[in-house]
């Protein structure tokens, strides 16, 4: 097979630089949204078989923080229908309806950009109690799982990758992107989109795996298209984000069987589909096509960038598992708050929120993400810019002063930035991770800064707090972080803060 053009990063780099927003261009490239042809929000394969999922689910009541830190694993416990089906759920789930604007949205579990859910969730059952072995694809809608292939691929789908824990594996979460679900909307810059939300899904899924004692692992180095041929997806349309190890069998699992053609069709999305160049060139230029590749990637270890020390050190204490809601709880009420009412937070609570994003996450994704905020209103933190150093907790002041304004221009000229309490920036030095990752690191910066934006979600509303993740200018927030970011490049805003009303989420 023809070595891919992973290395070839001048692709990603064109493409990041394309799809940027800046004041000028937001200005000088309206998009007019084209309702009649809105993509519907659900995969359905109408001459599948179904298997419907019980209703009657027994959510977790683990403390949300509880469930957001790692817990011991129990690589030999079983796994059963209902236990496949809250994950699901938590994961994707349809959590209520509502009316916004005229229009009806189905919100899931995990936050989505523009609740547009670009992500689907395909499942691989190998050793799942109740489950006959085969692939299946998550229905939201109605929580029913299609029957798309008989039999056992997990050594299928370790053969595509560089992790053993496949073969063993109770079962496998496959997680795609239909990109026009997104592109709809944000045109070619929601590729990273798609990999944010692939991110919060993540978040909510690997809580739930916590709070059940189950063992997962994130694999992103992979082979492309033998999977791809597996769910039949092409790739340019649809493309692989990511997979889930869930739990360890007793055995390795047996001999895949012969892939064949599934003779299976979805319905269209929309009347028609507009194709980004940009963005299919990347995902086409970020796929491995080797065992070789794949193999590379897996070696590859990054180390934090190593920064100067601040004089300004704040080291944060979070608060204790009891003081949050459970995680089904969480679940249910989170949402993205959409007024802030400019009221403090404490200094605990911003511990405890960005606590959550100090977790590493087993698997081969690597840390790729650099944490700056904006402070508006936190007790006990004085107004400013910080860098949070992950490995001790602390915030290092960056800028001191009260940049509310600064912040509302940065996302958008959005008042949620302004409104906010504090407003969390993920950023990556793009060119080096690119460098060490090929363009295969750009799809991963973006799937980390979503898990622990995801990870920030969940926390901050099991405190009662809301959050709302935003988009940005590119270039005026790297120049505004000055000189301490260096090069750096955002990736995702998080705003977290009182909300104004629970009328105003969605």
């Amino acid at each position: 097979m023809a070595q891919s053009s992973n290395r070839d990063i001048d692709v990603a780099l064109a493409y990041h630089g394309a799809t940027k927003h800046s004041y000028t261009s937001v200005r000088s490239d309206a998009h007019l949204l084209d309702w009649s042809n809105r993509p519907l929000p659900y995969k359905i394969y109408p001459g599948a078989g179904t298997l419907a999922l019980p209703r009657d689910l027994s959510l977790s009541q683990i403390s949300t923080l509880s469930a957001l830190r790692r817990r011991s694993d129990s690589a030999q416990k079983s796994v059963d229908l209902e236990t496949v089906t809250r994950l699901l759920f938590c994961a994707d789930g349809l959590t209520r309806q509502a009316n916004v604007g005229g229009e009806d949205y189905h919100f899931r579990a995990a936050a989505s950009a523009g609740a547009l859910y670009p992500v689907e969730i395909y499942l691989v059952a190998g050793e799942i109690e109740g489950m006959e072995p085969g692939l299946y694809h998550l229905l939201p809608a109605d929580l029913k799982l299609h029957g798309l292939r008989r039999g056992d691929w997990r050594r299928y789908l370790a053969g595509c990758t560089g992790s053993t824990s496949l073969r063993r594996a109770r079962a496998v979460f496959i997680m795609t992107s239909i990109f026009w679900r997104s592109t709809w909307k944000y045109r070619a810059r929601a590729y990273r989109y798609c990999f944010w939300d692939t991110g919060t899904i993540l978040a909510n899924l690997l809580a739930a795996a916590n709070a059940d004692a189950l063992d997962t692992e994130i694999i992103t180095a992979f082979n492309d298209r033998p999977i791809e041929e597996l769910l039949e997806v092409d790739g340019d349309r649809e493309g692989i984000a990511c997979l889930v190890a869930l739990g360890q069998a007793h055995a390795d699992s047996e001999e895949s069987p012969m892939l064949s053609s599934m003779k299976l069709e979805s319905i269209p999305l929309s009347a028609k589909e507009v194709v980004y160049e940009d963005l299919v060139r990347l995902n086409r230029a970020s796929r491995l096509s080797t065992s070789e590749e794949v193999s590379e990637l897996t070696r590859v270890e990054f180390e934090a960038k190593q920064l100067e020390n601040s004089p300004a050190a704040i080291t944060l204490e979070a608060l204790g598992d009891d003081a949050a809601m459970g995680l089904s709880e969480t679940i249910l009420r989170r949402g993205s708050t959409r007024v802030f009412a400019q009221k403090p937070i404490a200094a605990e609570e911003l511990a405890t929120i960005l606590a959550t994003s100090k977790l590493d996450a087993n698997g081969d994704l690597a840390r790729l993400a650099e944490t700056y905020l904006i402070v508006n209103a936190v007790e006990g933190v004085a107004p400013g810019a910080y860098y949070y150093r992950r490995e001790c907790c602390t915030l290092e002041q960056v800028k001191a002063g009260d940049f509310r304004a600064e912040a509302g221009y940065l996302c958008l000229e959005q008042p949620l930035g302004a409104d906010c309490s504090a407003l969390i920036i993920y950023m990556a030095d793009l060119k080096r991770i690119l460098d060490r990752l090929g363009n295969r690191g750009y799809r991963d910066a973006h799937l980390e800064a979503g898990l622990l934006g995801g990870r920030a979600y969940l926390a901050a509303y099991s405190l009662g707090r809301g959050a709302t993740g935003l988009t940005f200018y590119d270039d005026d927030t790297t120049a505004f972080l000055q000189p301490h970011c260096r090069q750096t490049s955002p990736l995702l805003m998080l705003a977290l803060g009182v909300p104004r009303s629970r009328h105003f989420e969605t």
